[in-house]
């Protein structure tokens, strides 16, 4: 009678393993153009979305893992084609070991690569490594790159998502990329002393337009001579690549990172730009409590006729009284004829 009963309770347990193993699964069902999440569930490979789907999460969780005897490579969900779009899903990972990867098997939530397309309404949680890891190119919680893979300008609109705990970056754009990115909120969540991280990025050829996002908590407390961004804005020939002309940062409330918004575009030699790159930096509000790296300012402005108007900025952190700290860093040697109005 007892050899019966734990037969029967045998069999129980192992049909429950087999339904959570089979509700574990990420499945999805597809009609017309959108693929439908059918419930939370892991992955240890990259979820493809084929070209001109959008994939709908339903409010479900996508929860990455290291497959068994090897480690998590690449974006969690990322494009398969010239157009996708990503929206209401959960993306997070669970207890990722760190190797340090380079290329396309770094670790992303949401990579769109050569992709145009929206990633709206997404929860990007914890796209990190054991440990928070010290590889500085991995862990982007939302990424847009195109370094040639579409020979057109990729159109991305990233609007209404939550990007949080990232190793590196919370929202970027790279390479030949036009992104709208509004609405989001982005949060390192705490200092790092493994990684300068940066909230929102337009890098290396991307332009575009930030507007009205939360970014907060990227702070560097390294030893390394860096310093976090909470809005970086990084592209010119001192960089391998075209400069960033007119983007737009606007109407973003900025908090507790080294530097708030960084502009940088430098000729090869490191000198500022003689053609006009007009970025503008206007109304955002930006402060920062205290001193945590040796280098901190509000707006930090490496351009030719940027315009830095109308910015609150509040906080003993931009205090230029002391010594490494800005309220706006526009110095004349550095850039050129930034026109700084109007903040207060």
């Amino acid at each position: 009678m007892k050899k019966d009963f734990l037969t029967i309770v045998t069999a129980f347990v192992l049909t429950m393993s087999a339904t959570a193993l089979v509700q574990a699964q990420c499945t999805f069902t597809t009609v017309k153009k959108t693929m439908t999440l059918n419930g939370d569930c892991i992955t240890d490979t990259t979820i493809v979305v084929p070209n001109g789907i959008t994939l709908n999460g339903a409010g479900h969780t996508i929860t990455a893992m290291d497959p068994l005897g090897d480690y998590f490579k690449g974006g969690v969900i990322r494009n398969g084609g010239a157009a996708a779009n990503v929206a209401d899903v959960t993306i997070t990972t669970s207890g990722l070991i760190d190797p340090c990867d380079q290329g396309p098997n770094r670790l992303r939530g949401i990579l769109f690569d050569g992709a145009s397309g929206s990633i709206t309404n997404t929860h990007v949680i914890n796209i990190n490594h054991v440990g928070a890891g010290i590889c500085g190119d991995e862990g982007n919680a939302i990424e847009v790159r195109n370094f040639g893979s579409s020979l057109t300008t990729c159109m991305a609109r990233i609007e209404g998502n939550t990007a949080r705990g990232y190793q590196k970056g919370g929202i970027i754009a790279n390479g030949n990329v036009d992104a709208t990115i509004i609405d989001n909120v982005v949060d390192g969540l705490e200092q790092s002393p493994f990684i300068a991280r940066n909230g929102i990025q337009l890098g290396f050829g991307a332009t575009g337009m930030i507007k009205r996002n939360l970014v907060s908590n990227n702070e560097y407390t390294g030893p390394e001579n860096a310093s976090a961004a909470g809005i970086l804005l990084v592209a010119c020939p001192g960089f391998f690549s075209s400069y960033n002309v007119g983007a737009q940062i606007d109407q973003n409330t900025i908090s507790e990172n080294d530097v708030g918004v960084w502009v940088v575009e430098i000729d090869a030699l490191g000198n500022p730009p003689t053609i006009m790159t007009n970025v503008k930096v206007v109304n955002n509000t930006i402060s920062k409590a205290g001193f945590t790296n040796p280098y901190q300012a509000a707006i930090s402005d490496t351009g030719n006729n940027d315009k830095i108007i109308a910015n609150r900025i509040s906080g003993a952190g931009y205090d230029p009284n002391f010594a490494g700290r800005f309220s706006v860093d526009a110095d004349p040697s550095l850039t050129n004829r930034a026109k700084v109005h109007a903040n207060k």
